[in-house]
């Protein structure tokens, strides 16, 4: 199945480079956009395609530029319960930079973000036994391009961010139905990731071995203690060698808790431990309230290079796609639009305001989701916290969005929405002036004075809130046509004047839905 929508639309906005007071410029925008997916599911092959792209001309600026949000995945079946392949493969608008300027409008401060391209390959073996254990062994290869030629900071300073790839293996088993009351699982994982290619930026590399076991013991069918324990041996090189120690890296590690099953369709998995030398919470959770009520969360502890971080993002895409098209091949009762429409509402947190950069990082993250299906009324309630650590500069990003969609009448809707980001971002300058090339200087350049110039860096970082709020309606004209329009602001407060912006936006617009 299939779910296409054109649209055509206008824009005026008050800020069109996210500028502060006193500098903003109007523009007048024309845009054309494609949105929708397809979604194919077979004994052999489910795959699903989804995203939206946009062409769009500034008239004050005689522009003509592209926007997309583009991903594909898919699973090949070789051999029933033997041979898979996993391909999958995206292009985004990403943000540059954890102080990058955003808004509602995508062709806002187009300078601020880079078109970001990835894919992943990965052949595996899974074979699940009689007794309901199983066996795989994974091996992934994936790559993420950054094309930041055209943003803000690399027109004078040529590419400021590294290009990746990542090559990983693992082996697991898992014990399945093999006891009643105790389930367990052993893991031995390797990876090694090359952070490269952008001009006089250094490289970061780092290699990763990993050996662990997890277990479960059952104390009644819907509540059990788990755990896991392993150890890690990390090797940094090039520049990731500057800021980490392998001996922070590297050890043993461990987590424990509880997995709790309220009803079929729920489970929850919320864990303690200590990995990477400090203490982390690991968690899964998908509970279904009601049937019309979900809510979802999840926590983690990672070490990777932000660029790879998009590789593992759009993973959790594909798992989440990918049930979808399973649940529709075992009867569930969901249309291929349905499907196509959360699988599009999940993707588009991925280009919204993901910032790529440079170097590897310890990462606390986490998220959470309430979304509730009523009868005219649909509302997301989301939240998402990461705390990353790059040695060299710490980032901490805190986001959250309130969204209500409403059916007024049969050809009437309305929605609404707020979202909250704030961006902490710090660095020592000593660091910057002993490590210059790292935080994007070009210490060729006559005019490059290291004190000065990571002074100027330190005094545009720091801490910004930023909010976004839009109201719309689209109203049926004749039956797949349908306009629209909506107005959106923008506004981030900061001590700091030069990350400061307001912009206010307003669109209006036909669709046609085929």
């Amino acid at each position: 199945g299939y779910s296409a929508g054109v649209s055509t639309r206008v824009t005026y906005t008050d800020n069109i480079n996210l500028s502060r007071e006193g500098l903003k410029e109007s523009e007048y925008i024309f845009s054309t956009g494609l949105s929708g997916g397809a979604i194919i599911s077979t004994p052999r092959v489910t795959a699903i395609a989804l995203g939206d792209v946009g062409v769009s001309y500034l008239f004050d600026q005689s522009d003509l530029v592209v926007n997309q949000n583009l991903g594909a995945t898919s699973t090949f079946t070789g051999v029933d319960n033997w041979l898979y392949l996993d391909i999958s493969g995206q292009t985004s608008r990403q943000l540059v930079g954890d102080n990058a300027r955003f808004s509602a409008n995508e062709n806002a401060a187009r300078g601020q973000r880079a078109n970001v391209h990835s894919y992943s390959a990965s052949p595996y073996i899974y074979h699940r036994m009689a007794d309901q254990s199983s066996v795989e062994l994974r091996y992934r290869f994936s790559q993420v391009f950054v094309d930041d030629a055209n943003t803000a900071f690399s027109v004078f300073n040529g590419s400021s961010i590294n290009d990746s790839s990542s090559q990983e293996i693992v082996a697991n088993y898992n014990s399945g139905g093999l006891s009643e009351r105790v389930r367990f699982g052993l893991t031995a994982y390797g990876n090694r990731t090359k952070e490269d290619g952008a001009g006089f930026i250094p490289d970061f590399d780092y290699e990763q071995g990993s050996v662990s076991g997890d277990v479960q013991v059952a104390l009644s069918p819907s509540f059990s203690l788990s755990g896991a324990a392993g150890y890690d041996e990390v090797t940094t090189e090039q520049a990731a060698a500057l800021f980490f120690t392998d001996s922070e890296l590297s050890g043993f590690y461990w987590r424990a808790g509880f997995v709790a099953r309220p009803n079929r369709r729920s489970s929850i998995r919320l864990e303690y431990g200590e990995r990477y030398n400090d203490g982390f919470i690991d968690a899964d959770i998908h509970y279904e309230l009601s049937k019309r009520l979900v809510f979802s969360a999840g926590a983690s502890r990672v070490l990777q290079s932000r660029s790879q971080g998009t590789n593992s993002s759009f993973r959790s895409t594909q798992t989440q796609t990918l049930d979808f098209a399973d649940q529709l091949r075992e009867g569930e009762a969901l249309s291929a639009r349905g499907v196509i429409s959360a699988a599009n509402q999940f993707a588009g947190s991925l280009a919204s305001q993901s910032g790529q950069s440079i170097g590897v990082s310890i990462t606390d993250q986490a998220y959470a989701a309430l979304t509730g299906f009523y009868d005219r009324t649909q509302v997301t309630l989301s939240g998402n916290y990461s705390d990353s650590d790059f040695g060299f500069r710490e980032s901490e990003n805190f986001g959250a969005s309130l969204n209500v969609n409403r059916q007024l009448t049969r050809d009437l809707s309305a929605y609404a929405g707020v979202t909250y980001r704030r961006t902490d971002t710090a660095f020592d300058t000593g660091v910057c002036e002993a490590n210059p090339l790292v935080f994007g200087f070009d210490v060729t350049d006559p005019l490059f004075n290291a004190v000065t110039d990571c002074a100027t860096l330190a005094s545009t970082n720091g801490i910004s809130n930023t909010v976004l709020g839009r109201v719309g309606a689209s109203m049926t004209l004749y039956k797949n046509v349908s306009a629209y329009a909506e107005f959106s602001h923008s506004k981030r407060f900061s001590q700091i004047d030069t990350l400061e912006y307001s912009e206010n936006s307003i669109t209006a617009g036909l669709t046609l839905e085929f």
